[in-house]
């Protein structure tokens, strides 16, 4: 699919992906995109996808969008989680909806433009809304992969008094 129905988010990782890693980090994917209530989800190769909703709109982060998949990508030395969601029904469903609000807008005599704008709206604002959720689901989870291999980095030891760097000598 093309944009504006389809969104990917590309993250850099700073863990590299081996053959003895990758099943932990598809169960990692899977088990973050589970507990945000993703349904239908498949592990494959170097890629997770899902597809819809376990819940309704409101429940889920998953609700307004049709499937995604979440793709581990080498290129430019660099190890990277591609995430790309598909909107379609998003789309269809408030055409549909700003048709109608449209048509009865002139039918009682409104103005022409009220569909234009009940779509921009009611689109745009979920549109947006996916936007920023699911670049913080990318987030998140790169994140997430980066700790799980390269383990969590530990910033050295402070004076909490003074908030100096303590000295081993």
């Amino acid at each position: 699919m093309t944009f504006p129905f389809s969104v990917s988010f590309d993250r850099r990782l700073e863990a590299t992906i081996t053959p003895d890693n990758r099943q932990d980090i598809l169960q990692y994917i899977k088990k973050s995109i589970l507990d945000d209530k993703a349904n239908n989800i498949v592990a494959d190769g170097i890629h997770v996808t899902y597809k819809g909703s376990t819940s309704n709109w409101r429940g889920s982060l998953f609700g307004s969008v049709d499937d995604g998949i979440f793709d581990l990508i080498y290129k430019d030395n660099n190890w990277w989680l591609n995430y790309q969601i598909n909107m379609r029904k998003l789309f269809i469903g408030t055409a549909i909806l700003s048709g109608i609000m449209g048509v009865f807008a002139l039918v009682t005599g409104g103005p022409w433009w009220i569909g234009i704008a009940a779509f921009l709206w009611l689109c745009g604002a979920n549109w947006i809304t996916n936007l920023v959720r699911h670049g913080s689901v990318a987030t998140d989870i790169a994140a997430g992969i980066d700790e799980l291999i390269c383990g969590k980095i530990e910033l050295p030891e402070q004076d909490k008094m003074t908030g100096k760097l303590k000295s081993w000598f």
